[in-house]
């Protein structure tokens, strides 16, 4: 009986306190109307502050809208006017401030319109993070003909401390009545390593199979260095220099390999907090030899979030190949729903 009462009020007790701790821990947001949100600020931009919550997945407020705030760890805040970085901590204060933190304590008060950008700091960890998606888009059409075009394209990121792992896979297939007009599938794969703040040494490998063209086989395997611009809570861009070896075979068995060097580039950038991202990403390839092989394979799209793990995307790619025994000069236009996470 003595253990009964004693856990009636221990097991509460915990609980409260649990809650208590998870609380405290996360960064604390209030709104003029008198709520209160509790979860993590990632960012402010464009008047939208980003926070994630375990309760409501990724919000976007209206920053006119936020009263003050609390955060628990480092901001990269951005002066609108020198362009200068400040890794502070944010504190609240009376309705319509802020107390700003920096790295020897010093406080200061700032009205909430006076702050328009800032990002959570980035932390360098050897934890695993991994973030991707899946596009799929698929075309119907009755009428005098009968169209199927179907597009699937899958992309992964992972990051561990100096490592990074870039890799996916492309599917494409249109067909009108029976004469299939576009068949293909694509591979890639990188591995990047940082050498030194911003700077990494990457080492690339891609394939593509077409079975209406008579360029059936593209293969390229590189390696060179690349320079980090920026990534964080707003996007990322890269670029990459990569010398290496092209391949190219035909369709009846015939096969021209050639060295070359190609430019990689990586560009993603979060629009209207996060519901909007524009990206682009592809590769301008050379020949090194009297061949004058030129190369391009890019694509740029927009990708909207309709919930927290889904997307309506859209988006344009271009593979040209000049300069071989088949010149290959495909557009495509895509459209459809995603999975990201």
């Amino acid at each position: 009986m003595f253990y009964f009462k004693i856990s009636r009020f221990f097991l509460p007790a915990v609980w409260l306190l649990a809650l208590w701790c998870s609380a405290a821990a996360a960064d604390t947001v209030w709104l003029k109307n008198g709520d209160r949100l509790s979860g993590t600020v990632r960012s402010l931009n464009d008047g939208k502050l980003i926070v994630d919550t375990d309760w409501g997945g990724t919000l976007s407020l209206n920053w006119n809208a936020v009263s003050t705030l609390n955060s628990k760890h480092l901001i990269t805040l951005r002066d609108s006017q020198s362009g200068e970085n400040y890794s502070v901590r944010l504190a609240a204060a009376e309705p319509g401030w802020l107390t700003v933190i920096d790295g020897n304590q010093q406080e200061e008060k700032v009205a909430v319109d006076h702050i328009d950008d800032f990002m959570k700091a980035k932390v360098k960890n050897d934890r695993l993070d991994w973030n991707g998606n899946v596009d799929v888009g698929i075309n119907l059409k009755h009428a005098s003909t009968e169209t199927q075009d179907t597009h699937v394209a899958f992309n992964n990121k992972i990051n561990q401390g100096k490592w990074r792992h870039n890799f996916g896979a492309a599917w494409n297939r249109e067909k009108e009545d029976s004469s299939v007009n576009t068949h293909n599938y694509s591979l890639r794969y990188a591995i990047d390593y940082t050498f030194r703040e911003q700077f990494f040494w990457q080492g690339r490998a891609s394939y593509k199979r077409d079975w209406v063209e008579d360029l059936a086989h593209q293969a390229l395997i590189g390696t060179g260095p690349g320079y980090q611009f920026w990534d964080d809570e707003r996007g990322a861009f890269s670029l990459s220099l990569l010398t290496g070896a092209f391949s190219y075979g035909y369709s009846d068995g015939t096969i021209d390999s050639h060295f070359g060097s190609s430019v990689r580039w990586d560009y993603q950038r979060y629009l209207r907090g996060k519901d909007v991202t524009l990206f682009t990403h592809g590769e301008v390839g050379h020949s090194l030899d009297d061949d004058g092989i030129f190369t391009l394979d890019a694509e740029v799209g927009l990708r909207y979030a309709l919930t927290s793990w889904s997307t309506l995307n859209i988006g344009y790619g271009r593979n040209l190949v000049s300069g071989t025994r088949d010149t290959l000069n495909e557009r495509r236009f895509t459209t459809g729903l995603g999975v990201k996470w």
